[in-house]
This record gives C-alpha cells, sequence and structure tokens, in this order.
C-alpha cells in the first residue's frame, strides 16, 4: 500500500474501543434473556399439557380397570378427566403458540410476500395478546359468578377430604370454581406465549420456541 494511503488512514478519527461493541452486546444480552424466558414457559407449557394427559390416562385407566375387575369405579373417576383434559387443552394451546406451530389458513399468506407476511404475522400475535387478555378476564369472571356450584362427581370426595384433613378450603375442589377458571389461566397463558412469539419475531429469531422442551 503506497505511503500516502497509509498516512490518510493514520488520520480517520477512531471511535473509542467500547462505542462499536456496546449496541452489539446489550442487544445480545437482551437477545439472550428473551430466549432463556422463552424457553422457560415453552417447557412450563409442555409440562403442564403432558402431565395433564397423562393424569387423564392414569384416571381412565385405574377406573376402566376397577369397573371391570370389581365392578366398582371411583366416584370422582368420571369428571375429574375431562377437567385435567381441559387444562391439557390450555397448555397445549399456549405451547403450540409458542412453537409456531398452532393451526391457521395460510391461503393468504402463501401469495404474498415475505416481507408483507411476516408484517402480517406480528399483527396476528399483537391481536392475540389482547384476545388472551379478554378470555383470561372472561374466564376469571364466570368462574367469580358460577364457580361456588357443586361438582356433582367431586363433592362427596372433597368433603371427605375435608373431614379427614381438618382443612375446609379442601371444599373448594368439589365446586365447578377451580375448573372454571381454566378459561382464565389459558387466556393469560395465550397472551403470554403470543407476546414472547412477537417479541421474538421483532428480534429476528424465527427459530423454534420450543426447542428447548426436548
Amino acid at each position: 500500500m503506497p505511503a500516502g494511503s497509509r498516512n490518510w488512514m493514520r488520520r480517520l478519527p477512531r471511535p473509542p474501543a467500547n462505542q462499536s461493541t456496546m449496541g452489539f452486546g446489550q442487544g445480545a444480552a437482551m437477545n439472550s434473556t428473551l430466549e432463556r424466558v422463552t424457553r422457560l414457559f415453552a417447557r412450563l407449557f409442555a409440562t403442564g399439557a403432558g402431565l395433564s394427559m397423562l393424569g387423564v390416562f392414569l384416571i381412565i385407566l385405574v377406573n376402566s380397570t376397577r369397573r371391570y375387575t370389581i365392578g366398582k369405579s371411583l366416584e370422582w373417576g368420571e369428571e375429574l378427566p375431562v377437567f385435567l383434559a381441559i387444562y391439557g387443552i390450555m397448555f397445549g394451546m399456549a405451547w403450540a403458540y409458542m412453537q409456531d406451530r398452532h393451526v391457521r389458513f395460510t391461503l393468504l399468506v402463501d401469495f404474498i410476500p415475505e416481507s408483507l407476511a411476516n408484517r402480517l404475522y406480528l399483527l396476528v400475535d399483537a391481536v392475540m395478546v389482547g384476545i388472551g387478555g379478554v378470555l383470561a378476564y372472561s374466564g376469571y369472571l364466570f368462574a367469580e359468578r358460577r364457580g361456588g356450584i357443586d361438582a356433582s362427581g367431586l363433592i362427596n370426595s372433597a368433603k371427605a377430604l375435608k373431614q379427614a384433613t381438618g382443612w375446609d378450603g379442601l371444599i373448594v375442589f368439589g365446586q365447578m370454581y377451580p375448573y372454571q377458571l381454566a378459561m382464565a389461566i389459558g387466556g393469560g397463558m395465550l397472551a403470554i406465549a403470543a407476546l414472547l412469539r412477537l417479541l421474538n419475531r421483532l428480534s429476528g429469531e424465527h427459530g423454534d420456541a420450543g426447542a428447548g422442551t426436548a
């Protein structure tokens, strides 16, 4: 390189050593935090869905075995699996949204440019945050108004459990409140999943949010 060119390059102003890396470092730290939070909630939703479905399977298995062996099934064995399945669906819904693999219509998306499709996904995520919040609030109001109704298949078992332990609060498991609250909890989980999906899209991380659940 000619000497004049080297002298010209030496005269160029040099930024402080940390100026060029400050923005990158902050962005990397934010992305790392977002990734950890996303993986945490993905594991939570996946675990909740798996445990709910496992509970449904075990209760039905035990109940069916008792029915065909000793001719007597569990009193709560018919109704509780239904409520557990609802919770499993709510957890699974949030997990599917976190993975961006939920059921959706792509007829319009397939015919528009990718950049426009990405903006549409951002809009859908933002709308789903609001929908999840509304669902959580309406579910909470519904549970508050009708949660005191007795669950016919669970109330006797809850009363027996209350008498055996002396804990008055256990009677709530024989009422509809904790099971009707599934809609409120599901709405909250959907809002969280949509918010994290939105933040991941904005940060450019389009990978599988549920990859850390394995």
